[in-house]
């Protein structure tokens, strides 16, 4: 008699197709259950961004495209170099790519703002010396100023109009604008309307200190961009090299991404890399 048609080899058989079969519908529960956490997480927290940034985008479709980059360049990256550490790098990248996207958006929205703080304050100054009331003056600036300080003025406007106080508007303002020119701002708009005295000179003489500091700025850039520059050359250096290195001696090279040592003498590399470039743009990176 043969092994299969054992008797009691069927009950064995049966209670490890129902354990895989059972193991197999748990995996796909969790599976879809993680999947729709993820996708729930993205389009919560992307969206935020996005609306933060007055990015009106449908996060469903933009979740879809993320995936679809991800798995093209995936693949790229196996097909061009057959190892599935290249592939797993590039699925991180580009997996990380929407972060990354929005961030640079986010803080270059941010810095416009900033630049736009002076102007904004003498139009609102010149408003309220034109005997116009402060929600009109505010109304005036939002009509004459452009991106993006239009976009936070006539939010603002929307909110009072909603019936929202000015604290809360102002309050609203310095959370999507988180920075040291819109705090001052919304300080000088408080103290103003509760205490009374003369806001458009308040205003002013914040907006030529304002202007100072940025024109102080301006300099410290341009000083500065040397250092910043050598920061990303010497990121990049060892790349560059590696890369020509394989292209010439691909044989030699081998080694490094072959074995464990290679992989890690390339992180060490890597993280003193990132530690230099993070020194020295801490160094340029002056404070007023």
């Amino acid at each position: 008699m043969s092994a299969v048609s054992s008797p009691g080899l069927w009950p064995v058989l049966f209670a490890v197709f129902a354990a895989a079969a059972a193991l197999l519908g748990v995996g796909t529960l969790l599976g879809q259950r993680f999947a729709r956490l993820h996708r729930h997480r993205f389009e919560h927290a992307v969206g935020a961004r996005m609306r933060e940034s007055f990015l009106f985008v449908d996060t469903a479709r933009l979740f879809v495209l993320q995936h679809v980059v991800t798995v093209l360049a995936t693949l790229a990256a196996w097909l061009a170099s057959g190892r599935w550490q290249v592939a797993l790098l590039a699925a991180l990248l580009a997996g990380a790519l929407p972060s990354l996207l929005l961030r640079r958006l986010r803080r270059r929205r941010v810095e416009s703002f900033r630049q736009q703080m002076p102007d904004l304050l003498m139009l609102v100054a010149g408003g309220l010396r034109a005997g116009s009331s402060l929600g009109q003056a505010i109304a005036q600036a939002a009509a004459e100023i452009g991106l993006p300080a239009r976009q936070e003025l006539g939010l603002m406007l929307r909110e009072q109009r909603l019936g929202v106080g000015l604290d809360e508007s102002l309050a609203g303002l310095v959370h999507r604008m988180p920075i040291e020119e819109t705090t001052l701002f919304a300080s000088a708009l408080r103290i103003g309307a509760e205490a009374g005295g003369s806001m458009a000179a308040t205003l002013e003489s914040l907006a030529e200190a304002m202007r100072r500091k940025l024109a102080i700025e301006g300099k410290i850039r341009a000083l500065t961009a040397q250092g910043r520059l050598q920061a990303w050359v010497m990121g990049a250096l060892p790349a560059v090299l590696a890369a020509l290195l394989f292209m010439i001696e691909p044989v030699a090279m081998r080694a490094l991404v072959d074995t464990w040592q290679g992989w890690a003498v390339s992180a060490t590399v890597l993280a003193l890399q990132a530690a230099g470039v993070a020194m020295i743009r801490r160094i340029v990176a002056i404070d007023i």
